[in-house]
């Protein structure tokens, strides 16, 4: 047997509008039929004598319990709703980042915090109107024995005091509510952040592994759900360890930084550059076919071609650099793993093939 607690928070605020909305259909049902709801929509009788006098002034404990509960209902219903808004936030970002990074744990920590406290507020808002609505009802059944210049004088008391209490109560929930909506949205602002230091590779502000694999899930999706092409182009510099053996690490990590600039600036903004792993690079093309990509692909192979790298230091050339391509198209049934072991397969011929070329799966 299914309970609540199987249930995640947005079926949990899904299933109580739906229970409020058929509340609400019920009642209209109930006023629109002949039945004597008279009990229920009174909340005050006056009885007076033949000359005019008030003799009796009766207040109805269960209309006053119905408007209370009615008030409770709401009050819950908008607290799942937040709760599931926010919730809802919390599972995207934590989907995007892995849950890996101490700053995503550290702003998603603060975030339950503060949705903690909403909910607290929330919940003794409840609480007030439960009080309010049971000293009401106690107010009723004490009525009875007074006399009727007594009733008058300590039900409009009770009712003043109830009312200042309640306005006291909601003026500070609506106070606390508002100091959280800041909150949440300053964690919102950290959460987007930490996101760009997850994702992002340090040396060249590309796209990391980690961006990767989300890029990728996503667009195989997209590519699926709209039936469009999908390529990818797996690419690395020539004969890079030689270089790197021969200048030194440092002059290694500008080359790859300037690798990483010649990719960006041939590709549309659409595509996303991913730094793979040392001097390898992906580039994912969404709506784009095997031929869009040879051709990116190309351009950015010319341009990278044409490019000299001095030592500064010392004024000497390193020389001619090439770097060398494979590419692969989505195809029907493929993963993640699929695309990329293809790419990487033609990768691997353009170097076998005398490298500073295009290699594309199929041909």
């Amino acid at each position: 047997m299914i309970s609540l607690r199987d249930l995640t928070v947005t079926q949990r605020t899904m299933l109580a509008a739906g229970g409020t909305a058929v509340l609400v259909i019920l009642a209209m049902l109930l006023a629109a039929s002949d039945l004597d709801l008279t009990p229920f929509r009174t909340l005050r009788e006056v009885h007076f004598s033949g000359d005019g006098t008030v003799v009796e002034t009766r207040y109805n404990p269960i209309a006053l319990l119905g408007i209370a509960a009615i008030g409770v209902a709401v009050l819950a219903l908008l607290g799942l709703i937040l709760l599931g808004f926010v919730r809802l936030l919390s599972n995207v970002f934590g989907g995007a980042f892995g849950g890996s990074s101490k700053a995503v744990m550290q702003a998603s920590s603060k975030l339950d915090q503060e949705l903690s406290k909403v909910l607290g507020s929330i919940r003794a808002h409840i609480t007030t109107n439960d009080s309010y609505a049971k000293s009401l009802a106690n107010a009723q059944a004490r009525l009875g024995a007074l006399p009727e210049s007594e009733q008058v004088r300590v039900i409009v008391s009770l009712l003043v005091a109830e009312n200042e209490r309640m306005r006291n109560d909601s003026n500070a929930l609506k106070t606390r509510l508002e100091d959280s909506q800041k909150q949440i949205q300053s964690l919102r602002s950290s959460l987007t952040e930490a996101e760009e230091v997850v994702l992002k590779d340090p040396l060249t502000g590309t796209g990391n592994r980690r961006q990767f694999d989300v890029t990728m899930e996503k667009a195989i999706q997209e590519c699926q759900t709209k039936v469009t092409p999908l390529s990818l182009v797996m690419c690395d510099i020539d004969h890079f360890k030689r270089v790197n053996d021969a200048f030194g690490h440092q002059v290694g990590d500008e080359l790859i930084k300037m690798f990483a600039r010649v990719i960006e600036g041939s590709v549309r903004d659409a595509d996303t550059v991913i730094r793979y792993g040392g001097e390898e690079f992906a580039v994912i093309l969404p709506m784009t076919d095997q031929d869009g990509a040879r051709v990116i692909a190309e351009r950015i192979r010319r341009q990278f071609e044409s490019k000299r790298l001095t030592i500064r230091e010392t004024n000497q050339k390193i020389g001619q650099l090439t770097a060398s391509f494979g590419v692969a198209q989505y195809r029907t049934g493929d993963d993640v793993e699929a695309l990329v072991q293809r790419a990487d397969a033609k990768l691997y011929d353009a170097k076998s093939s005398g490298r500073n070329r295009v290699a594309v799966f199929g041909e």
